[in-house]
């Protein structure tokens, strides 16, 4: 019985466990596959558009949409993003870094895309995707941004002579 035991517990160790991880982890890779799919460049903001550079190097949401529940999507966001470095949230009549963003400021954007309440711009000046404010709208958005993020370049490891 105690053989039994113990083969079984070999079995799991190096074929089951393996197996679901294996399972589990290439689940993953694809749902990113899938997201990164979705956010293929679009479109680019034009250099006349752009005149103060708010975009460049930073990753942005415009906010195209007014309201009360423009504002509280737009909180949401910042709330869930406000530790990253090179995230930033932008609409007309806003300030982003001690710099007053002109009412109208948008406005060839708001024109170009005016079905739509939100856009995402990777650090490139390049539009990934433009949302609306529903509540599926704004999950996508949330993966989107998550997606179009610059990853933290880690540390190579060295050895010391």
């Amino acid at each position: 019985m105690e053989k039994l035991i113990s083969r079984i517990a070999l079995v799991l160790l190096l074929l089951v466990v393996p197996f679901v991880s294996w399972f589990y982890l290439r689940k993953g890779l694809e749902y990113r596959k899938a997201l990164v799919r979705e956010v293929v460049v679009k479109d680019s903001v034009r250099i006349s558009e752009d005149t103060l550079k708010l975009l460049k190097g930073k990753t942005s949401v415009i906010s195209l949409a007014g309201g009360i529940e423009a504002n509280s999507i737009i909180s949401g966001l910042y709330e869930q993003f406000k530790e990253v470095p090179r995230f930033q949230i932008l609409s007309s009549g806003g300030r982003v870094e001690d710099k007053e963003i002109p009412t109208g400021y948008f406005e060839a954007l708001a024109v170009r895309y005016r079905d739509n309440k939100f856009i995402l711009v990777d650090t490139a000046g390049m539009i990934r995707n433009v949302y609306m404010d529903g509540k599926e709208d704004i999950k996508k958005l949330v993966e989107h941004i998550a997606v179009v993020l610059p990853r933290k370049e880690e540390a190579d490891i060295k050895s010391k002579r």
